[in-house]
């Protein structure tokens, strides 16, 4: 199963993404699928076609693991 992280890159942008496992303290680098900005879109700096980004530990400060809630969690109720 898939976890949703956010990744806090050193002096660029958030990115948020899911990662199938967590890594391995001997990885060199972090495997994102999905990968996307904090507030869903796509990043300017990547083709269209990019489903899996391979970012090096050395731009990574630190991952924040999210919960695993879904868009109903988030949005709640609507009245129409």
């Amino acid at each position: 199963m898939r976890q949703t992280v956010l990744l806090h890159l050193i002096n660029e942008d958030l990115i948020l993404g899911e990662t199938d496992q967590l890594p391995n303290p001997v990885d060199q680098f972090m495997i994102i699928h999905k990968p996307r900005q904090q507030d869903g879109t796509k990043l300017a700096y990547l083709e269209d076609d990019a489903p899996t980004i391979l970012i090096p530990w050395h731009q990574i400060a630190h991952v924040q693991l999210l919960s695993g809630r879904g868009v109903d969690d988030v949005i709640g109720f609507v009245r129409e």
